[in-house]
């Protein structure tokens, strides 16, 4: 189970990274970083949830690859929680949501390449990894409300930031084209979301076959 485990943490976290240095490249021989220079084109690839979400996730499943047991201090476990949580949100949002988008729609490359892998194929290989290989159980009432902070804090940086530099990273809380009723209903949505989504691990966390032991796994 162990070798299994570290092998399939290790090609999520390959996977990841090969799809992060897609973006990377697609990033740099875009127009836009030309149009908006190197420090606009950066802080804006740093402002995408997914971005930030797939970041974690790499280093989660980097960390487990190393120690499939897991670590047992409250900040791993929000963590990881996190990573199995905001990737989801990211995956089913970019399904539902973003997809159709024109933008999504015209990307071909390294930028399709790029959008496949982080949106869709990290995300399903991550609950499948957590699934199958825990390690559990992790996961408290605590862990949950914790685990908000990461997404709330992004959500209020995107509206001020957005509101100083008037770029949004998503559409669904972009208030140049949408009003400030429409941004709070899907703000409220999407946080719902994750509430939903966090409760629903917890859950599975709690009921399931444990999986490395809380006590052997390091701090």
């Amino acid at each position: 189970m162990g070798l299994a485990a570290r092998g399939w943490h290790g090609v999520v976290a390959l996977i990841g990274l090969v799809g992060l240095g897609a973006q990377v490249i697609a990033l740099i021989n875009g127009e836009n970083y030309s149009v908006l220079g190197p420090v606009m084109s950066w802080w804006n690839f740093f402002s995408y949830f997914t971005i930030l979400s797939n970041i974690l996730v790499l280093v989660i499943n980097a960390d487990l690859a190393l120690n499939p047991s897991g670590r047992s201090s409250t900040l791993w476990r929000v963590l990881r929680l996190n990573a199995v949580v905001n990737i989801s949100v990211t995956g089913l949002i970019a399904f539902t949501l973003l997809r159709r988008l024109p933008e999504v729609q015209a990307l071909v490359g390294l930028g399709r390449l790029s959008d496949t892998l982080l949106h869709y194929v990290v995300p399903i290989l991550t609950v499948l990894g957590w699934l199958l290989f825990g390690p559990r159980p992790r996961f408290t009432i605590q862990t949950v409300w914790l685990s908000l902070i990461f997404p709330g804090v992004w959500l209020v940086y995107t509206l001020l930031r957005g509101a100083a530099v008037t770029w949004y990273p998503y559409p669904f809380v972009d208030l140049r084209i949408i009003d400030p009723l429409e941004v709070l209903i899907n703000c409220v949505f999407i946080g719902a979301m994750f509430v939903g989504f966090g409760f629903a691990v917890l859950q599975v966390d709690n009921r399931m076959k444990p999986l490395f032991s809380k006590e052997h796994a390091d701090v």
